[in-house]
């Protein structure tokens, strides 16, 4: 006697070469009707516990009673009645109460629900695009499908999910926990789940790798390079972000036209950030001025990849010691402010930070600057 829903690990055998197979449950209805629903993916050693989820054990159990319903009534046992007896699209009918929380259908999307509120939120479009990355994410899992699925134990195997990937570290996984429970907790406050997953479970931080940036000397060397072609547009695109501190999509729609002020001994960028949309008004320092008068004011934009691509071409040929990259140049910019004892706040005002915390991150690499001076200085000392 056939079993009409049931759980099936790794159908496809994909263990053997991914060491995940999908967890599937199957639905049996006839001799050639019959369909399977992923509803998570898993290794051999914990495929049967994230089974054994309260949530997809009462999706298989309302899956049975719709199957005893469909023969009660006689209903030709196809995948087309199942289906419509599941999402109801032409039979239109009360939701099954165990569906039901305080009013709300458990069986809607997540994801939908998390693109639909970020429509409708003031955000810049880079981090836009950093949320739909998460969202693609989370349906490339299989896991948090639905409101009903938003349970600690579905966040545990997403966050194992995304660990078994080994492109992330603790800090990038720790970034896309914070964006998804975003959204649970304004689930949670709108009295549409019954609790916060992440109430329940912390995941490790970790932090973000240490920025080491240029100090002048290095950035001598590249203002100096005999450089040619692509090579000579990544320099000059470098140092022209290492004397503003422009971040690269800012220089990407920066227009000197439009967007610069002559105020006394120097020209100051009035802009918006692309990424938060805060103001910031920095100087163009005279490195920088001199890539803009070589271009004739127009700076020859190539994509971030190819200018990080071909700075790590110009580290190599220079023998720096560092990774040259445009979040570099930013960094150096700052760092070179602050060892010139510009205040914090006046770092804040031409990075356009928000928070004055994510300027503070910068004091504490002048801090090496300082080490340095200290050492060439007091040599003598006696």
């Amino acid at each position: 006697m056939n079993q009409n829903v049931k759980i099936v690990f790794d159908r496809k055998k994909q263990v053997e070469t991914t060491g995940i197979g999908k967890i599937e449950i199957y639905i049996y209805l006839a001799r050639k009707e019959k369909k399977y629903e992923v509803v998570g993916e898993a290794d051999v050693n914990t495929w049967e516990t994230i089974a054994l989820n309260k949530n997809i054990q009462a999706k298989m159990k309302h899956y049975e009673q719709i199957i005893n319903a469909m023969k009660m009534l006689n209903e030709e046992m196809t995948v087309e009645n199942f289906n419509e007896h599941v999402f109801t699209e032409k039979h239109p009918k009360r939701p099954d109460e165990t569906h039901l929380y305080d009013g709300h259908d458990q069986r809607q999307s997540f994801v939908e629900f998390c693109r639909d509120h970020l429509a409708q939120e003031n955000l810049a479009k880079n981090s836009i695009k950093g949320f739909n990355v998460v969202f693609d994410s989370v349906e490339a899992s299989g896991i948090l499908n639905t409101l009903a699925d938003l349970t600690t134990a579905n966040v545990v195997a997403y966050d194992a999910y995304l660990r078994r990937q080994k492109d992330k570290s603790d800090y990038t996984i720790h970034g896309y926990h914070k964006k998804i429970g975003k959204y649970c907790r304004l689930l949670w406050q709108l009295e549409m789940i019954p609790s916060n997953p992440y109430d329940h479970v912390k995941f490790p931080k970790g932090s973000n790798k240490e920025r080491n940036p240029l100090n002048e000397e290095e950035l001598l060397k590249i203002r100096n390079a005999d450089l040619t072609g692509y090579l000579a547009h990544t320099r000059d695109l470098f140092i022209f972000m290492a004397y503003t501190g422009l971040a690269y999509c800012d220089m990407a729609q920066f227009n000197y036209k439009t967007m610069t002020e002559d105020c006394k001994d120097y020209t100051y960028i009035d802009g918006s950030r692309l990424k938060t949309g805060s103001k910031f008004f920095t100087p163009i320092l005279p490195p920088a001025m001199e890539v803009l008068k070589k271009y004739n004011y127009k700076l020859p934009i190539i994509t971030n990849q190819k200018i990080n691509m071909y700075s790590h071409v110009i580290e190599a040929q220079l023998n720096i010691k560092k990774p040259v990259t445009c979040h570099i140049a930013r960094h150096s910019f700052a760092t070179l402010m602050l060892s010139y004892g510009f205040s914090l706040e006046e770092v804040k005002k031409m990075l356009g930070h928000k928070d004055i915390k994510t300027t503070q991150i910068y004091a504490k690499l002048s801090n090496k600057v300082l080490e340095e001076s200290v050492t060439n200085k007091l040599k003598m000392l006696k």
